[in-house]
């Protein structure tokens, strides 16, 4: 009798046991299913005027959009580039803001002064009068793509061509450093963490840490690689070229989806990012207009 009393006491702690575990699970199962996604709603898009469109940058101070328009040719010297700038509307408030470049591409804002890249010039402007006040070569073909400027000032330079990170400070020009696996290197953002970089041939994200300068990859896969932006929270959206968006959580380096256009031809080019509105700004290249989604998560 006391045998079967101990067996069937030992059954009932074996089930009580199991219908705790299974509970445990299932909440956990709850807690990852409520993780937050990203995705984007379309706000606005511009008029069809900003005709090979490959870059944007928002200014803060003055809430104004610069937009790089290639006009045609990537990289063909041609001196029929121009700058444009657009409200957070979608307006367009200047179309010639400043004219005379032959293939803009990527920008950066310090003390006054607009830089932009222009094949192998990295062109200085001087935003309140509206004039070129500087220009720096870079010799041998580098093919220079974006750029990101630090909080003291020292603007970072992508060479596509030449696989290099140039470095201006001071007025003085001069390799940063280079990496000879690199593809194509493209998008930039400086952090205090290093630089990271964009290759647009090998599909990669990565970063340049501040202490060896080597380039290191951190996320693979995420298309003809462009644009970068950090978040508020961390995270990264990174363009593909040919129209995709990605989304890179920071923890990880995973990344997801977020919009894929390639098959309406609707390019995204060099990126950037509205923190006060969530507001991703696009410029679409060949689809010659800017547009403007709404980050959201649900």
């Amino acid at each position: 009798m006391l045998k079967n009393t101990i067996s069937i006491t030992l059954i009932i702690f074996v089930f009580f046991l199991s219908c705790g575990k299974k509970k445990e699970s299932t909440t956990n199962s709850n807690v990852e299913s409520k993780i937050t996604k990203p995705s984007l709603q379309l706000l606005w898009q511009t008029d069809t005027l900003l005709t090979t469109c490959e870059s944007v940058l928002y200014d803060e101070v003055s809430k104004t959009i610069y937009v790089a328009n290639i006009n045609n040719g990537p990289w063909e010297e041609d001196n029929n580039g121009f700058i444009s700038t657009i409200n957070t509307k979608g307006e367009i408030t200047k179309l010639n803001w400043i004219q005379g470049l032959s293939a803009p591409k990527g920008m950066g804002i310090y003390n006054g002064k607009l830089y932009v890249n222009d094949i192998h010039n990295l062109v200085e402007i001087d935003i309140k009068n509206r004039k070129i006040s500087n220009t720096f070569t870079v010799e041998n073909n580098p093919q220079l793509n974006d750029l990101t400027v630090s909080p003291d000032g020292v603007v970072y330079v992508s060479g596509s061509n030449s696989n290099k990170i140039h470095k201006l400070q001071n007025g003085n020009l001069s390799v940063y450093t280079s990496n000879p696996e690199g593809n194509r290197l493209n998008g930039l953002l400086w952090q205090e963490e290093g630089v990271y970089y964009a290759d647009f041939a090998a599909s990669v994200f990565g970063l340049v840490n501040n202490k060896d300068l080597n380039f290191k990859t951190l996320t693979k896969d995420i298309g003809q690689a462009d644009g970068i932006v950090r978040l508020e929270n961390g995270d990264f959206i990174t363009s593909g070229w040919s129209g995709q968006l990605f989304y890179i959580y920071a923890k990880d380096f995973r990344a997801v989806e977020l919009l894929d256009t390639r098959e309406e031809k609707i390019y995204a080019a060099d990126i950037d990012y509205i923190p006060a509105t969530q507001t991703l700004l696009v410029p679409t290249f060949f689809h010659n207009r800017v547009m403007a989604y709404k980050l959201k998560f649900e």
